[in-house]
């Protein structure tokens, strides 16, 4: 009898500290969402009163994005509102920086960097380490490594997202009436891209891509033979070979270059939608080992590939398969921290179609939280460092209810264990900033990441 109330008693006291967890967590989430959108309204607010044609496109889409935060705040969706907040913020922070520099700005600049990414100033000099906020001339080179990616925006609001093992060179062509376009010459690789307002042109040993405006589309070329793909999600490209043979390819299009030739438009597989589980899901680690995930059908799909990742870039994939014959896979949690997923589709000729949205999950594990001894070290992961001359951001996640310390100084860190914080360096060259994370039992983990450091 006595042994039936202990447990009675435990699961009781269990259950309260749950409720009571989720209530800490949920309005720890209320108090960060709030302030994420109150300081993305102080940007568009500062951005109000400053020249931004250049950068329309993209003001619009942070505006909206902050639009939709607010609405979901409203509905009590903190985690969403608190994502899409920030997510307008680092978009508005980028547009200032470039309305900062607008001098030196160049023709595009680098917005993330994932991996080895270098660049080259002309034909000439040494290859030098890519960082955000680094500007782009034309005739200066790009190159990605096979662990390496990278985001670029271009003047005209074009966004390119550079794959694995890929080099270019910026550069600028005339288009009707002789006005300037965004172009790069591509050497090899993979590269995607969103137009905006603008067209964007893609040159490459045997051809020439006009990406119209408001497209998503991409380019591949072979290292080895030169061969060609191009495609279009949404959208249209106008395709010249080097011979002077053309093609429009319309949107889920895609045409294949051989030499001189030119394949006729052939369909892409559609774009999938995922189902389960819901995007910005929280899983206990200790309750759900394993995770099901599952997406809708592509009509006449062969296959599907499978992506699972600690990066919005999928670089250094934590899960990477592409011959998944259904539309579920369960997978087994081995940690905590911040996932992303996304599923692409086959065709039976293995044709792949675009990757779906990706969405993200959350794992933690709750038995630690309620203060379950362990000499495990805390979970302390990085994002991209973002750089802004001696000014750097700083952020990254770890798990629920560590102590955060950048530089020695306290950060405070949200519910779900992500944090940022804002770090000033005054030595010009080569830095450290080191990031500590200590859990509640004083096991320790620590981060240095190399910096370099830029005075005005």
């Amino acid at each position: 009898m006595r042994a039936v109330l202990i447990l009675l008693v435990t699961v009781v006291v269990l259950g309260v500290s749950f409720v009571g967890y989720r209530i800490w967590e949920s309005r720890a989430l209320e108090r960060d969402a709030r302030n994420a959108i109150d300081e993305s309204q102080a940007l568009i607010q500062r951005l109000q009163n400053q020249e931004q044609a250049d950068y329309r496109g993209q003001y619009e889409d942070a505006w909206q994005v902050l639009q939709e935060a607010r609405n979901q705040f409203s509905n009590q969706d903190y985690r969403g509102a608190l994502d899409n907040a920030r997510r307008s913020g680092n978009t508005l922070m980028s547009i200032l920086e470039a309305l900062g520099q607008s001098a030196t700005a160049g023709q595009a600049q680098f917005q993330s960097v994932q991996g080895e990414v270098e660049y080259r100033r002309g034909d000439g000099g040494d290859w030098q380490e890519a960082r955000r906020g680094i500007s782009l001339e034309s005739g200066d080179y790009v190159r990605t490594s096979e662990s390496g990616s990278t985001e670029l925006t271009f003047s005209d609001g074009t966004l390119y997202t550079v794959r694995q093992n890929t080099q270019f060179i910026v550069s600028s062509s005339r288009g009707a009436g002789g006005r300037e376009e965004q172009a790069i010459e591509m050497e090899y690789g993979w590269v995607d891209l969103s137009t905006a307002q603008g067209t964007s042109n893609v040159k490459t040993p045997n051809a020439t891509a006009r990406v119209q405006q408001d497209s998503e589309a991409f380019v591949a070329v072979n290292r080895e033979s030169s061969e060609g793909r191009f495609g279009a999600l949404s959208g249209g490209i106008e395709l010249t070979s080097k011979a002077g043979l053309k093609r429009e390819v319309q949107a889920l299009q895609q045409v294949t270059q051989t030499g001189d030739l030119l394949s006729e438009p052939a369909p892409l597989p559609g774009r999938p939608s995922l189902v389960t589980p819901a995007d910005n899901v929280d899983l206990d680690l200790d309750r759900a080992p394993r995770l099901a995930l599952s997406w809708d059908s592509v009509p006449d799909a062969a296959r599907y590939a499978l992506q699972v990742s600690r990066s919005h870039l999928f670089v250094d994939n934590l899960i990477d398969v592409k011959n998944r014959p259904g539309t579920r896979a369960t997978l087994g949690l081995r940690g905590e921290g911040i996932f992303l997923w996304r599923v692409a589709a086959f065709d039976k000729n293995g044709v792949q179609g675009p990757w779906s949205q990706p969405w993200k999950f959350r794992v933690a594990s709750f038995r630690a939280s309620m203060g379950e001894k362990d000499d495990t070290p805390p979970q302390l992961d990085l994002d991209d460092v973002k750089s802004y001359g001696s000014i750097f951001i700083v952020a990254g996640r770890s798990e629920p209810g560590a102590q955060i310390e950048i530089n020695t100084e306290q950060v405070k860190a949200s519910a779900d264990g992500t944090f940022t914080k804002t770090v000033q360096l005054s030595k010009e060259g080569w830095s450290f900033i080191e990031i500590k994370a200590r859990d509640n039992w004083g096991n320790e983990t620590t981060r240095r990441h190399r910096v370099f450091v830029e005075n005005p």
